[in-house]
């Protein structure tokens, strides 16, 4: 017997999944460092802040199905069945909205704590000063990319309305809607997409050159250097999430099909972050 599984449904389940693995993850770091070395650090704390923001991002992604799930794609098309499908289009639309900060200030905080970490072990002056300038990047540009999210219409209540939304699909509309001014987000989301992926390849590069230079025996140095490449999952994620996010960005009926993916990636890329975040601090379990 073939069960069917709606997209949405399955990326909620993979959401709780990589996220209960990330909570677990992160507990057994605070044993570690409070445990085994008495000490936990604005780090550590970062770390929990992400880990609160990516289930927070998880309970969006369960009402962004329930919302979804009670309408087709192409039922959008159709001016007789939309009074029907306006609250749960709204639905939709309002988490939409909601998930698109949550989303990078989750990322902002996994980034903060990988660097913060950096910095407390850093004794080279110049290694200091690039650890220090990419955490106060990594801030103003969670900031002013969350603002633009915030208000991509002048009225922010305009980002979330569904006959702005439905105008999209009417092709005998030749003028836009009056009192709607709304800047297309798609550069937006693209190069957020773009820097993210740059700043993760950034700060995972980072220690290498560091960490070659230690006078420990290379079988050590090779150890760490392989525990710290544990983020090229959060690469590998945040390449194809960009991949799909271009897909999903060339038009509304794209948009809804590519969503659950671009969701789906976004749950792998932010966990995969938090782990590879959390292990380096593990091995004081040994």
């Amino acid at each position: 017997i073939m069960v069917y599984l709606r997209p949405g449904f399955i990326v909620v389940i993979v959401g709780v999944t990589l996220t209960a693995v990330s909570t677990l993850v992160v507990g057994f770091r605070y044993f570690c460092r409070w445990y085994r070395m008495g000490l936990v650090a604005a780090t550590d704390h970062l770390i929990f802040v992400a880990l609160v923001c990516t289930w927070g991002n998880t309970v969006i992604n369960y009402y962004q199905d329930e919302s979804s799930r009670r309408f087709r794609p192409s039922q959008l098309r159709d001016p007789e069945k939309r009074p029907k499908l306006e609250v749960s289009l709204r639905g939709t639309l309002v988490t939409w909205y909601v998930y698109r900060m949550t989303y990078g200030v989750a990322l902002c905080f996994v980034k903060l704590s990988i660097l913060s970490s950096y910095r407390s072990i850093a004794t080279n002056r110049r290694f200091r000063r690039v650890v220090n300038g990419t955490i106060l990047f990594v801030i103003l540009y969670t900031i002013s990319t969350t603002l633009a999210s915030a208000f991509q219409c002048t009225n922010p209540a305009a980002s979330y309305d569904t006959s702005a939304y439905l105008a999209q699909f009417d092709k005998s509309r030749k003028k836009p809607l009056q009192n709607v001014k709304c800047f297309n987000p798609t550069k937006l989301w693209l190069f957020t997409g773009a820097v993210n992926l740059f700043t993760d390849v950034l700060i995972m590069g980072m220690p290498i050159p560091t960490l070659l230079s230690l006078r420990v025996p290379m079988s050590k140095r090779l150890a760490l250097i392989g525990i710290f490449s544990v983020g090229i999952m959060a690469i590998v994620a945040s390449c194809v999430r960009m991949w799909v996010m271009a897909l999903w960005a060339e038009s509304p009926q794209n948009s809804a099909r590519f969503g659950t993916d671009l969701l789906l990636w976004g749950q792998v890329e932010t966990n995969a972050g938090i782990v590879s975040a959390s292990v380096p601090f593990l091995r004081l379990a040994w």
